[in-house]
């Protein structure tokens, strides 16, 4: 996301730009990204991530403050967002505010820690709010999110990478929530020390030192409860030895035959995850075109477009060419649907093909 005037806005200013009507070009982003919103149609992180990306334009541009100035974000959020999603959205603030929280993660995230991955649960999100950047130092009802500054996202990538780093020690893929609250309490004094992370209430910290210290005095017993119970389940483990060796032995043998299965279902995975991603990205970038097409058919009409192919920019960039390109598209899409619906098996590869 481009950097916009929101950068230079002072706490004090905030009022006074909610309270501002919308100018044209921030009509047409607003309805650029309802529009977006209302036809995200993929699988259930795809689209929650779409709908995340809009939202989190439209809260940290303030386009939510509506045409006249003066709406709110939960306003918004009640009023509009309902009726763009009525089987989806239920109207409260904290629905719409997982679904930018999780986006705004990731972007920070993967934009100065590409290696660490990045979250794919909204717990996770929720969890890394406190390290998220913003504009205002103090408590605000409107907070906007930095999101083009590696600086400032110092604090959420520490805290995202120690939850990582726990998660791999006990055996897990990803970190959960907990990992990631763990980490963010156990940095915390550091992170506040420069200033990358608002302050836990005060009721929230009273807790969390009541669970330290009580963790600390805590001792445990590990003396058995039944010593004859002990003893005779030692015995049993001693007498079935050989039968849980046999047993290993025969597992042994059962991946060594199902390995060529794994190795296939691997290889069908892979393909799997490259094919949803080319589909996610051709999806996404037809939704931008034509969101784009229809926002300046309802701001200029499409008669603008003639204008358009009569000038270059930098004698570099035109769009003269537009019908001819956008025919290629059709038709490289239609020989991909054939290809889809096709089910045949491999051609091979043609030695005369790689050569050339």
């Amino acid at each position: 996301m481009e950097a916009t005037a929101l950068a230079v806005v002072k706490p004090q200013e905030a009022v006074s730009l909610l309270e501002s009507p919308l100018s044209p070009a921030e009509t047409a982003e607003l309805q650029s990204c309802e529009l977006a919103i209302e036809l995200a149609g993929k699988d259930r992180l795809e689209k929650a991530l779409i709908i995340g990306e809009k939202l989190s334009a439209i809260y940290n541009h303030a386009l939510f403050r509506g045409a006249d100035g003066g709406r709110t974000w939960d306003e918004w959020v009640a009023t509009r967002l309902v009726q763009l999603l009525p089987d989806e959205a239920t109207g409260k603030p904290a629905w719409a505010d997982y679904r930018r929280w999780l986006w705004e993660t990731r972007t920070l995230i993967s934009r100065s820690s590409p290696r660490a991955g990045i979250p794919v649960k909204m717990q996770q999100a929720e969890s890394l709010v406190a390290v998220i950047p913003r504009r205002f130092s103090g408590p605000a009802g409107w907070n906007p999110a930095i999101l083009d500054d590696p600086e400032a996202a110092q604090g959420i990538v520490k805290v995202w990478e120690l939850a990582c780093m726990t998660a791999k020690l006990q055996g897990r893929k990803d970190p959960n929530a907990y990992d990631v609250r763990a980490a963010r309490e156990e940095l915390r004094p550091e992170l506040e020390r420069d200033g990358l992370i608002r302050s836990a209430p005060a009721s929230f910290q009273a807790a969390t030192a009541a669970r330290v210290e009580a963790a600390r005095q805590r001792t445990v017993d590990v003396t058995p409860a039944n010593a004859e119970r002990f003893k005779e389940t030692m015995a049993k483990i001693r007498e079935t030895k050989a039968e849980r060796t046999a047993k290993v032995e025969v597992d042994h043998v059962r991946e060594q035959l199902d390995a060529a299965d794994r190795k296939q279902r691997q290889t069908l995975e892979q393909e799997v995850r490259t094919y949803n991603a080319r589909l996610h990205d051709a999806s996404k970038a037809i939704h931008e075109l034509l969101g784009y097409l229809q926002t300046l058919s309802r701001t200029h009409g499409t008669q603008l477009l003639d204008e358009m192919r009569c000038i270059d920019v930098l004698g570099l960039i035109t769009v003269k060419d537009d019908m001819p390109r956008l025919k290629e598209m059709a038709q490289e899409l239609m020989a991909a649907v054939r290809l889809a619906q096709s089910s045949e098996p491999s051609t091979g590869i043609n030695a005369q093909t790689v050569e050339l």
